[in-house]
């Protein structure tokens, strides 16, 4: 049976406000906007004509006030619920209309989500607000109360308009005195620990939470808050404890308590089961350590949290030494948006999908190295959590830095230049054939042992937020194996070996379109396929200067042309990029994959060109003959 659609009228004075509303309203299938209002008559005419499900209504609109028109609307249409939109969160305010009879208050500039929850929400009946708002009511009422009391006039309407809140309230909650007594529980407080409310009253708060996590009596911790003691500590204080059910039975218990503002005496205690969440933990922990990759959890501070084995032995550190610890000292020249994005609590699931960088990390010992990062992000109740699994590159690196040392060396040195050259180029085609053996045959079959590990921790787990934290961590392990896939192919490509020249270069064509967005074009004049070894030649050149593209040249659109000229391969790279000055970078230090390219095309007997200029693209263009290929001076 389809549900039906939530009618829905807004109202607000401002034009702009009232468009964005509609235009979000109208883009969801299961809501139908009905009307919309720009002053309080307005609205409370449409409200008893349309009959709608829920009203968003501006707090702040000519001909009225909120709480006047929450009560005419109601009157006229007892069904709709009301959510009231103001610029900004006042503890006043939101009192004066959730008593009024409103379902929500909500600031003007929160996530879209929030707003279409909350319009849900209304529809069942629930009330919508912020956590911390809510905390402002309840201390707000209960200051009213507590003055009352002194007074000896106890305001009965606002005793049960603070009952009535904390009840709506999401979580348990125990009010309780600068004693350590309990002086007020909510429905779930009293619900979660077996106990009638006016079981609790007066009783001790050591009753429900007799001790923290690390052994230390829950009422010490909670009176410090009333004492501010130390008076620099944060005014409040967030443990895992045990709770103790009337029945005796016992549980693992979150608790957040803050103390009361504005001089009053007391505490408001925010209380969660985690048991459920503790097994997850557990159960998350156990992966985590497992993980073969270097692996730390870290916040969008960049504070790291958790720190797994691989990590400890990668870097040199213990586990607690790191924890707490900036993820700097581990990556001293990262980009903040490894762990921070612009407006994170503003984006939607599709911005948590893994992304990996190359960078430089350090050790204890102050020395450098690279790692290849894969960064996943998962969402929490704490907010957004990034893990960053980090894989030694030094190995793989190792090559590349050896033949670029041994070329400077060459040229300063004057050696026998073809014949070293041709000796490093085998050299390191052979190292890319012997690594990417070892990730397939070791790193990547550990990698997709995790993945069906993970596979079969699926088909145990039934709770959806389990279920959402295990998916988070499946694609990041599954984005660290197409990473390694990845380097499998660059080091030994299947296409050039089992299909030529054409296929390789192809392949590598849509994946660099698939990866970056660029427009990729092959046009292939070639008649016959290269022989073997020059085939690998000129792919090598051809892989080097798409690199090149990748990294430097923003490029829109790269064309690749090959065709056989005198008894040889010709190919000829271009892009639309941003071009640059070819003498000045290959004049500057450690900037040799320009001098590489030509002196691959050299060792064999052939050429290598390159012309670019700063805005107006790039080309390189190379011949390679078929006869030849890599042999040393003297060989026959």
């Amino acid at each position: 049976m389809v549900e039906p659609r939530i009618r829905v009228v807004i109202a607000d004075d401002d034009r702009a406000m009232r468009d964005a509303l509609a235009d979000l309203i109208s883009s969801q299938s299961e809501l139908e906007l009905v009307g919309e209002a720009v002053n309080h008559d307005d609205v409370i005419r449409l409200a008893a004509r349309d009959r709608p499900r829920v009203v968003v209504l501006d707090i702040r609109m000519p001909g009225g006030t909120a709480p006047a028109t929450i009560k005419a609307i109601q009157d006229r249409s007892p069904t709709t619920a009301v959510i009231v939109l103001s610029a900004y969160e006042n503890a006043s305010n939101a009192i004066e209309v959730l008593a009024a009879g409103a379902s929500a208050y909500l600031v003007k500039g929160s996530r879209d989500e929030e707003l279409l929850e909350a319009i849900a929400r209304a529809a069942r009946g629930q009330l919508s607000m912020s956590a911390a708002l809510a905390r402002e009511c309840v201390f707000l009422l209960r200051r009213e109360l507590e003055n009352e009391r002194r007074s000896g006039a106890v305001a009965l309407q606002n005793a049960n308009l603070l009952r009535q809140l904390l009840d709506r309230v999401e979580a348990a909650v125990v009010l309780v005195a600068a004693d350590g007594s309990i002086e007020l529980v909510n429905a779930r407080a009293a619900r979660l620990f077996g106990y009638r409310r006016t079981e609790l009253i007066d009783l001790p708060v050591t009753t429900l939470v007799p001790t923290s996590k690390y052994g230390e009596p829950a009422d010490e911790l909670l009176h410090r808050l009333v004492r501010r003691e130390p008076p620099d500590e944060e005014p409040a204080v967030h443990f895992t404890a045990t709770g103790r059910r009337k029945d005796g039975t016992t549980f693992p218990v979150e608790v957040s308590a803050t103390p009361m503002p504005h001089g009053q005496r007391g505490v408001a205690v925010f209380l969660r089961d985690v048991s459920e969440l503790s097994l997850t933990e557990a159960r998350f922990r156990r992966l985590f350590e497992a993980f073969p990759d270097a692996t730390v959890l870290v916040d969008t501070d960049g504070t790291i949290q958790l720190v797994n084995a691989a990590a400890e032995q990668l870097f040199g550190y213990a586990r607690e030494d790191l924890v707490g610890q900036e993820v700097d000292v581990l990556l001293p020249e990262h980009p903040v948006t490894i762990y921070r994005r612009e407006a994170d609590d503003t984006r939607g699931a599709q911005d948590l999908t893994p992304v990996s960088m190359e960078l430089t990390a350090r050790r204890r010992d102050g020395s450098d190295f690279p790692v290849s990062v894969s960064i996943g992000r998962i969402r929490t109740d704490e907010g957004v959590q990034v893990i960053l699994a980090m894989r030694d590159m030094t190995e793989m690196a190792g090559s590349r830095a050896a033949l670029e040392r041994s070329v400077e060396t060459l040229r300063a040195a004057g050696q026998s230049h073809r014949n070293v050259l041709v000796d490093l180029v085998g050299a390191q085609e052979r190292e890319r054939w012997r690594i990417a053996a070892g990730i397939h045959d070791d790193s990547l079959q550990v990698i997709t042992a995790a993945a069906l590990r993970l596979q079969q921790l699926r088909r145990r787990l039934s709770d959806p937020e389990d279920l959402r934290v295990l998916a988070k961590l499946e694609e990041t392990i599954r984005l660290a194996a197409d990473r390694l896939r990845r380097l499998i192919f660059d080091f030994r490509p299947p296409a050039l070996e089992h299909e030529g020249l054409v296929a390789a270069i192809k392949a590598y064509l849509e994946q660099l379109q698939t990866e970056t967005g660029i427009e990729c074009h092959l046009d292939n004049r070639l008649e016959e396929e290269p022989p073997r070894q020059t085939r690998v030649l000129i792919y090598r050149i051809a892989q080097d200067a798409l690199m090149n593209v990748r990294k430097h040249a923003r490029a829109r659109r790269v064309d690749v042309r090959l065709v056989g000229v005198e008894g040889g391969t010709l190919v000829e790279i271009t892009d639309d990029g941003v071009g640059f000055d070819v003498r000045s970078v290959e004049g500057r230090p450690g900037h040799l994959g320009l001098t590489l390219m030509r002196d691959r095309a050299d060792i064999v007997g052939g050429w290598c060109r390159i012309e670019s200029a700063p805005g107006a693209g790039t080309t390189v263009e190379f011949w390679i003959p078929h006869e030849g290929g890599l042999r040393r001076g003297g060989e026959e």
